[in-house]
């Protein structure tokens, strides 16, 4: 097991039907709510960043679910010392697709 680093979990989610399942189901997958701040979630990990990553996204996206019903879904997450990855949920795919800015 790798060294543990800290996990942030911002998401943004428009017209969410049920936010105490769509939180219910995080605390589950150890990601706990930042106390004041709707839809932050923080959580440690030890795995390969790369599978950190797709564990939060597979537990967001499950957690949507559980939410219902929503409009749209956008995430922000940082992996200990990494910057800041962002993501917007696609519902035809059921996926997230991660946004690259161009800062050209």
């Amino acid at each position: 097991m790798g060294k543990e680093y800290d996990v942030l979990v911002v998401v943004e989610v428009e017209n969410l039907e049920d936010k105490t399942s769509f939180d219910k189901h995080l605390r589950r997958e150890g990601l706990k709510e930042i106390e004041g701040e709707e839809f932050a979630y923080i959580g440690k990990a030890s795995t390969p960043l790369l599978n950190t990553m797709a564990f939060v996204q597979d537990a967001v996206k499950k957690a949507l679910k559980k939410g219902k019903d929503f409009n749209e879904c956008k995430m922000a997450m940082w992996l200990g010392e990494s910057g800041p990855k962002s993501f917007v949920y696609n519902k035809t795919e059921e996926e997230f697709k991660e946004v690259i800015e161009d800062i050209s």
